[in-house]
């Protein structure tokens, strides 16, 4: 049996759990299967004001240990240190009994080196592996490295989306990859039926973080050739001037920041959705991203540039057309294509949801990870 008060503990660099799809589906799940279970987020509110959990309806326990530096600039790497030191005095706060879901080797690190000290479990998500996020110098680069590998061979799990980013073999490995809970897909469905969405010949979905990173540019000149019979919906973060600029375009409907279920709800009234990933790093090159899953379990289809490595599934599958980044040209044809040839679109819908009968959802992966945890198990 559940001891009262155990608690899930997130400890990750984000303002809020819930503005991480990820981090969102596993708060959901702990709280419709385990009640009893004290949810609490140790977090970085990178931009004041961002801490509310506003797509959440129930309550959980906030603990914001570091505040400022926003997403990026010259002085982020020293908050992500700050971020280390203050990791590893809270944690050694924290009980033996409590499980803790650590976001990235920033987090993992100082709550591994606690746990030594405290014998509570790290749960090790490596959803952007830390090495490859910035250009560190080689040495560093080098210990950094070292140290994950030390971590991933020494906490209860190391989730990881993909194989591909890791150049050393760990026990520990646990493969959870990106799809929608049922819960989720269930609820999108009831949004769908009842909210108005743009109508053509093609609609294409893009959502997330919009920013230069994830294709922005792309979207806007595929917005400036005025294609006929082609839309876009919208959803997500602006983060870029290109972001701002097309959102007000005649040939955008945009929906703003909103809540998973409402993003995913769109992908009902898309035909594709757009997933560039700015060819630029090494963690770019090996995206993981939450929408292949998405579009896969809403039968629809995926636009994804070819230098995504991690992107040849959705080849394989046939249910995604793929370009170098420099090719706009072969976009623009093979969208206009489709608009002319509907038969296109309704195959790759086709492979897509054939495919989804090959894919679980996300909680029939995640109750295999919680089951063998202290806080689940007892």
């Amino acid at each position: 049996m559940l001891k009262d008060k155990n608690r899930f503990v997130f400890l990750a660099p984000l303002s809020a759990i819930s503005r991480r799809t990820r981090l969102y589906k596993i708060s959901n799940y702990i709280h419709q299967n385990n009640r009893q279970l004290d949810i609490v987020h140790i977090g970085w509110e990178r931009n004041i004001g961002e801490r509310d959990e506003i797509y959440l309806d129930y309550d959980i326990e906030k603990k914001i240990i570091l505040k400022g530096g926003g997403y990026g600039g010259s002085k982020i790497k020293l908050f992500y240190f700050l971020w280390i030191i203050k990791s590893f005095y809270t944690c050694l706060k924290l009980k033996k009994t409590d499980v803790v879901w650590a976001l990235g080797f920033e987090s993992a690190f100082p709550a591994l080196l606690a746990s030594k000290f405290k014998s509570f479990q790290v749960i090790f998500d490596d959803a952007d592996r830390f090495s490859m996020l910035f250009p560190f110098p080689k040495p560093i680069k080098l210990i950094i490295e070292f140290f994950e590998k030390i971590t991933s061979r020494n906490v209860y799990k190391h989730i990881i989306p993909v194989i591909e980013r890791y150049n050393f073999k760990s026990d520990n490995f646990y493969i959870l990859q990106n799809f929608p809970s049922k819960s989720e897909i269930l609820e999108a469905k009831k949004i769908y039926n009842k909210t108005t969405y743009v109508k053509d010949k093609l609609v294409v979905n893009v959502n997330g973080w919009l920013g230069e990173n994830r294709g922005i540019d792309i979207v806007k000149k595929l917005c400036d050739e005025k294609i006929e019979g082609l839309s876009f919906i919208m959803a997500g973060k602006l983060d870029c001037n290109d972001a701002k600029t097309i959102v007000n375009y005649p040939n955008v409907q945009y929906l703003g920041e909103v809540a998973n279920a409402e993003a995913l709800a769109s992908y009902y009234a898309s035909d594709f959705v757009f997933t560039y990933y700015k060819p630029n790093s090494k963690i770019n090159t090996l995206a993981a991203s939450n929408k292949w899953g998405d579009a896969i379990m809403t039968n629809i289809g995926v636009i994804l540039n070819e230098e995504v490595l991690t992107g040849k599934f959705l080849i394989d599958y046939k249910i995604a057309f793929s370009f170098r980044t420099d090719n706009e040209s072969g976009l623009i044809q093979i969208l206009k294509d489709c608009i002319y040839n509907r038969s296109l679109i309704d195959n790759i819908k086709d492979k897509s949801r054939e495919a989804s009968r090959e894919f679980g959802y996300f909680e029939d992966q995640l109750e295999c990870l919680l089951n063998k945890t202290k806080v689940f198990n007892g």
